[in-house]
């Protein structure tokens, strides 16, 4: 049996990591060889793994100036960073603009600044891409994750948004220089994909756009097998653009961070109790959904493996978490061996999300990240203490302080270790 963590723990496969990334690479070398893989920070922001996919050649996706900053802490240069999402601020977008990243543009303030910066810079041409704002239910019924009628992101070509957008930047001089298509999906279907090539290619004729990339976006289905395989996409992406671009001149740029994640970690728990209501066996471990479910959201059972010496059943198990919230209920178990205090429960495939969704503090703090190559395992995050959550915040620790405060006397404190 291969060395096992304390619990509880995020344990990340290595091998299956390299795996995951080497068979999109695969996939894009391929299908689409000017093409460029980046890895979606917001799914999952671990150093180690942010580290891990620098030194891979997978370059960063980013939607937040912090998440920008990040990366750069993290030694990815600017022209290795795609940079998307809504709520750019002013400095850093000019900032990546003239720095070499891949920008798109997804509000109008972000058009206006970009203008702005073009004023001021007129022997440098600037080259952006755009959102677009399409409706994924229109060419895949069923598929919009939106609670609304329509997406909130990007500029929509029917409202006249998009055109705006172009006119504003081209009068500035900016260059109009790649489509932005992502959408989220209720399902990882190709025809999401082949959807979203569908959209770009009629820009692309209808404004005669000569673009330097298509970014895809991401959403993709990652699985050990199974279809679709990453081939699959890219091959269907290529299908339907290849009539309006040159896959030699316009790079295709894709976002994958669940697909490339989420198989490769597991969550490692441990039973702390067992206890009898009636005909329900309630099973308490040192785990939560606040660890693998954090928006308490999941519909599908967990896989998962049961490491315990016994062998006599019990007709259904209720595994529950460690916090005081009555939901905090992972799975029910049919049929299965009956769990005891000591036992542990491995959770597969839970990466995407997970620890960027983590609480700082609720009850507990994170747990501690594995990291398991071939040879060992190593930890590559502790479970924070208390003293990590103090420090750095601002607080006055004692009543005598108040009264300062209150008066202008004193400053709020930061503690010292």
């Amino acid at each position: 049996m291969p060395q096992q963590p304390p619990t509880p723990a995020l344990v990340l496969d290595v091998p299956k990591l390299d795996s995951f990334v080497t068979r999109f690479e695969d996939a894009l070398a391929e299908g689409w060889p000017n093409s460029i893989l980046s890895y979606s920070f917001k799914t999952n922001a671990l150093p180690w793994l942010l580290s891990y996919m620098r030194d891979r050649g997978v370059w960063a996706e980013v939607v937040s100036d912090t998440e920008y900053e990040l990366a750069l802490a993290m030694g990815y240069a600017p022209d290795r960073i795609v940079y998307n999402g809504p709520i750019k601020s002013r400095d850093r977008l000019w900032a990546a603009l003239v720095q070499g990243s891949v920008v798109n543009l997804d509000s109008k303030r972000e058009v206006l600044w970009t203008a702005e910066l073009a004023g001021q810079l007129p022997e440098t041409t600037l080259a952006v891409g755009l959102r677009v704002n399409w409706d994924v239910n229109v060419y895949c019924p069923g598929e919009s994750t939106s609670t609304s009628a329509h997406s909130r992101f990007g500029f929509n070509p029917d409202s006249g948004e998009l055109d705006a957008a172009i006119a504003v930047l081209t009068d500035a001089g900016v260059r109009i220089a790649g489509l932005h298509m992502h959408r989220n999906s209720q399902t990882q279907s190709i025809a999401v994909f082949r959807a979203a090539a569908t959209v770009a290619k009629e820009l692309i004729s209808s404004r005669n756009l000569n673009l330097d990339w298509v970014d895809i976006g991401g959403g993709f289905f990652g699985a050990e097998d199974g279809q679709p395989t990453f081939a699959d996409y890219v091959t269907a992406i290529r299908e339907v653009l290849e009539d309006v671009v040159d896959p030699a001149e316009t790079q295709l740029i894709v976002e994958p961070g669940g697909a490339l994640i989420a198989v490769p970690v597991e969550f490692h728990a441990s039973v702390i109790d067992v206890k009898q209501v009636n005909d329900q066996t309630f099973v308490v471990t040192d785990a939560s959904r606040t660890n693998i479910d954090p928006l308490f959201r999941r519909k599908r059972p967990f896989q998962y493996e049961l490491q315990t010496e016994a062998t006599e059943t019990r007709p259904t198990q209720t595994i529950g978490g460690f916090t005081c919230m009555e939901d905090d209920r992972l799975m029910e178990l049919p049929d299965e061996r009956a769990l005891a205090t000591g036992d542990r429960i491995i959770f597969y495939k839970v990466g995407a999300y997970t620890m960027s969704f983590q609480p700082q503090f609720f009850i507990e703090s994170p747990p501690a990240v594995y990291v398991r190559t071939h040879a060992e395992l190593i930890q590559v995050r502790s479970k924070s203490t208390v003293q990590d959550y103090v420090q750095g915040q601002r607080w006055i620790p004692a009543k005598d302080n108040l009264d300062d405060a209150a008066n202008g006397m004193g400053p709020w404190l930061a503690p010292s270790r």
